[in-house]
């Protein structure tokens, strides 16, 4: 799980600097159902996994995927409040423990009307309740140790001028 934090860029605000690599240009928002109904095939695995709309983003200049390697096309500059991005790895609030799941499937069934014997996605059951407590994303670690946030929520975008790589 790590200092994750002591890796990221912040601004004189105190706000995550988040960078998202896109084959569409002229971005304005990031808007996660937008983005999921454009997704390419680096994303379609992502999907399969959990299927919430969400848009991914790199947290310094020159990251590459874990899987993928470099992302190529227009690179994008969004801010974040650290405090609004949920720490999934390290789970803090325990949103992901079996003591929660009686809260996630009340919420499901209420929102969604999906009955509680279908399995439980702990992503999903996670976003919820960390959504719930004010938060619009999550933050974790690939595997080499790179911190990835994935939003859940719109978000103001601005280009990049200089290359991402």
């Amino acid at each position: 799980m790590g200092n994750y934090e002591a890796q990221l860029e912040y601004t004189d605000e105190g706000k995550v600097v988040l960078y998202h690599v896109s084959t569409t240009e002229d971005i304005e928002v990031l808007s996660p159902p937008t983005a999921r109904t454009q997704r390419k095939s680096y994303t379609k695995k992502e999907y399969q996994t959990w299927d919430r709309p969400r848009v991914f983003f790199f947290t310094r200049l020159g990251q590459e995927d874990a899987g993928l390697g470099r992302i190529q096309g227009t690179t994008y500059k969004a801010e974040a409040e650290a405090d609004k991005l949920y720490p999934v790895m390290k789970d803090p609030l325990g949103l992901s423990q079996p003591d929660k799941e009686a809260e996630y499937l009340d919420i499901r069934e209420t929102r969604h009307g999906m009955p509680s014997y279908y399995p439980i996605c702990r992503y999903e059951m996670v976003a919820t309740l960390a959504e719930k407590q004010g938060y619009y994303g999550f933050i974790y670690l690939q595997k080499e140790g790179n911190p990835i946030v994935a939003l859940w929520e719109p978000i103001e975008v601005e280009r990049l001028e200089q290359d991402f790589y």
